[in-house]
């Protein structure tokens, strides 16, 4: 009986004891893992932190109400735009800021755009009556960013319709100049409308010269005639030459070296089959009176004698009254192909 109460009390005594040890460490633990926590959250936030200030510091500044950083617009219609902006501020305080770029960073372009408006602080403090529109060269996107004090007057959806409706299909054709400012035209009309101010007329798509090949150019049929006469023509030429040297050879005068000579002839004695004939040459210099008379002996004429056989056969001997009257195809069938063409 004694030996059950000294085990009883042992198993009781060990496991206060066991109770007592596993509090303490509980009470130790608890705070260092809140501080712990504490610590990675506090390091967590200011990591996010820095990463907005790296990243909006990433974001280019801004030079004037339209920004070009890709060469895109040309300096003519960069100017042309900033004037209609900066009237639109003069006369309406509203500010529209135009951003073309060449990617978005890995952003999305709303995540871009709604950085880059606050960076920039788009329009009037009190009044936040500020747009961007946002042009992302590589990724081929673009949006418009509206300001708290203008979403009355561009909703979401007229938003929308200037960018399908009005610049999207001139960036289409290539001409980001027209599409750009017709886009600040679009939202200057918006703005106007509201404040009862007369619109902002679009401009017209300038009309790209189309860049032919050169099979499609008047060239191409002058080369190929060219090059179907450039034989005739040299030949012609090799004919001139030859004829330029046999002139220049009899009519040059061995007393003054110049082309003057001029040459008479008379035929004395026609040639016949028989006998040759004989000309009389009188050649006389008009430049220097150089005269020379010769008699030149013509060649006699020549027989040309024709040989063949004037009986001629033919393969048949005549034509047949009777035909076959069996005419039939090999029995060959159409697989369906053919020719076809459009225009």
């Amino acid at each position: 009986m004694t030996n059950k109460k000294t085990v009883y009390k042992f198993f009781l005594f060990s496991n206060i004891i066991i109770t007592i040890i596993i509090n303490f460490v509980l009470l130790i633990s608890i705070p260092a893992c809140t501080s712990k926590k504490d610590v990675e959250i506090k390091a967590a936030g200011q990591s996010q932190s820095q990463d907005k200030e790296l990243e909006d510091a990433d974001l280019p500044d801004y030079y004037g109400f339209i920004n070009d950083y890709t060469g895109t617009l040309s300096e003519e219609w960069i100017s042309k735009t900033e004037q209609l902006a900066r009237s639109v501020e003069v006369a309406t305080t509203c500010e529209i800021a135009v951003a073309v770029i060449n990617n978005l960073e890995g952003l999305t372009i709303e995540d871009y755009a709604l950085r880059l408006f606050e960076k920039w602080g788009i329009g009037k403090k009190e009044k936040d009556n500020g747009i961007l529109l946002l042009v992302a060269m590589d990724e081929r996107q673009l949006r418009i960013e509206v300001g708290y004090g203008l979403e009355g007057t561009i909703t979401d959806i007229e938003a929308k319709e200037i960018i399908d409706r009005v610049i999207v299909p001139l960036f289409k054709a290539g001409d980001y100049n027209t599409g750009i400012y017709n886009g600040v035209a679009a939202i200057a009309n918006k703005i106007y409308l509201e404040q009862g101010q007369e619109s902002v007329t679009y401009e017209e798509p300038v009309e790209k010269a189309v860049k032919k090949s050169f099979t499609e150019t008047g060239a191409f049929p002058a080369l190929i005639v060219f090059i179907t006469m450039l034989p005739w023509i040299i030949i012609g030429i090799v004919f001139l030459v030859a004829f330029l040297k046999y002139y220049i050879k009899e009519h040059i005068c061995p007393r003054c070296r110049k082309i003057g000579l001029i040459i008479k002839k008379t035929i004395l004695v026609n040639p016949t089959y028989i006998f040759p004939g004989r000309t009389e040459v009188v050649k006389i210099c008009r430049y220097c009176g150089y005269s020379e008379k010769s008699t030149i002996t013509t060649p006699k004429f020549i027989k040309h004698i024709y040989s063949g056989s004037s009986s001629h056969s033919f393969s048949s001997g005549g034509s047949s009254s009777s035909h076959s009257s069996s005419s039939s195809f090999g029995g060959g069938s159409s697989g369906g192909g053919g020719a076809s063409g459009s225009w």
